[in-house]
């Protein structure tokens, strides 16, 4: 197991400062005194209202067929091909101090840095193999050129191994949503979609990701070092680093491709929260913290609350109605019989009860 105890703790930083950003600038009604304490609000409280605000912004956004995977994302692991007894604990909390000296040039330019915030995410027997390398190549010449396509290799063996991409199949509706509205050229809509999407990421995840795509648009740019002899930066690094993002059988090559450069082009932006959560998250939390129902006034109109008895009612009607097309799919001439079988197995898969 890799542990960055700096990439953890992000989390936690994040939200005792959101705790004490809402504590401390409350405007208390007149029916509360400042002595009046106010209610607590535990770790979990404050993850889960980020949570939810953050799906109800995206739904807003994006059309979204099913919530299952968005609801309950799977834990997201890293295959190292560990066995039990090999299952170590790594810190890598100061391998700057390792690398950085192994360099003999004037300064730290943003490409070296960007590899090197890349590092922190290695295991130590690729740490250590590039230290070697760096210092074996100071010839004053070509030294810098030397040094970068050493990182570049370093960095895209790591990344070649047999591993999970970082943004996985589990969000393929939220990858498609989003690549819509680049199609649209909404690409503001688009942007706010991906900054909430990625807050969805485990933060090691995210994170990762972060540092990656910084180093891909750094190298990418082409008055940056030639990477590849055949081809012009920006390809050389789809070609070799795309599929450790994003890689998956649901999107054509082209869309992936299009996600992919959309996520360079706005790197710097990615990781910012939009305003629109903040307010959102900020009133709710208020809410709460004054023992008030955050739910009494809802900030999103796309919805109505029912009774239960209406809710049975509604969910019968719509059992009867999917039923009735699951019928007709199977007996229409005009669909192919692999089509139907296509779509009967989805409805089966999302929609059991409709069959019976």
């Amino acid at each position: 197991m890799i542990s960055n105890p700096l990439a953890q703790e992000i989390g936690e930083e994040r939200i005792k400062e959101l705790i004490h950003t809402v504590s401390g600038n409350l405007a208390f009604p007149p029916n509360i005194t400042v002595d009046k304490p106010v209610l607590p609000l535990s770790k979990e409280v404050i993850e889960d209202v980020w949570k939810q605000q953050t799906l109800l912004r995206i739904l807003q956004l994006i059309h979204l067929p099913f919530l299952e995977n968005i609801l309950e994302p799977p834990v997201k692991t890293q295959n190292l091909q560990l066995s039990k007894e090999e299952d170590l604990v790594i810190s890598n909390t100061c391998l700057d101090r390792e690398v950085i000296p192994s360099f003999c040039v004037p300064e730290i330019d943003n490409w070296l840095n960007a590899a090197i915030e890349c590092l922190e995410y290695f295991p130590d027997q690729f740490i250590v193999s590039v230290s070697q390398q760096l210092v074996q190549n100071r010839n004053e010449e070509t030294r810098l050129s030397i040094q970068k396509k050493i990182l570049f290799d370093v960095i895209v063996k790591y990344y070649n191994q047999e591993r999970d991409c970082l943004l996985t199949d589990e969000y393929f509706d939220i990858h498609s949503g989003i690549i819509e509205l680049l199609e649209n050229e909404r690409r503001a809509e688009a942007l706010e979609a991906t900054q909430l999407y990625l807050r969805l990421l485990l933060p090691n995840v995210r994170e990762e990701l972060r540092r990656l795509l910084t180093f891909m648009a750094i190298a990418s740019e082409p008055n940056a070092y030639k990477l590849q002899k055949q081809y012009d930066n920006k390809t050389a690094v789809l070609k070799t680093l795309a599929k450790v993002v994003l890689q998956t059988k649901s999107l054509s090559k082209v869309r992936a491709e299009q996600l992919i450069s959309f996520l360079l082009e706005y790197h710097s932006e990615l990781f910012k929260t939009p305003v629109t959560l903040l307010d959102l998250v900020s009133k709710k939390l208020k809410k709460l913290l004054h023992g008030e129902d955050p739910d009494a006034v809802s900030d999103f109109t796309f919805c109505q609350r029912l009774t239960y008895k209406e809710f049975e009612k509604h969910k019968e009607r719509t059992i009867q109605h999917l039923h009735q097309l699951a019928l007709e799919i199977h007996s229409h001439p005009s669909i192919s019989w692999r089509q139907r079988k296509k779509l009967i197995k989805e409805f089966q898969k999302h929609h059991p009860e409709a069959l019976y």
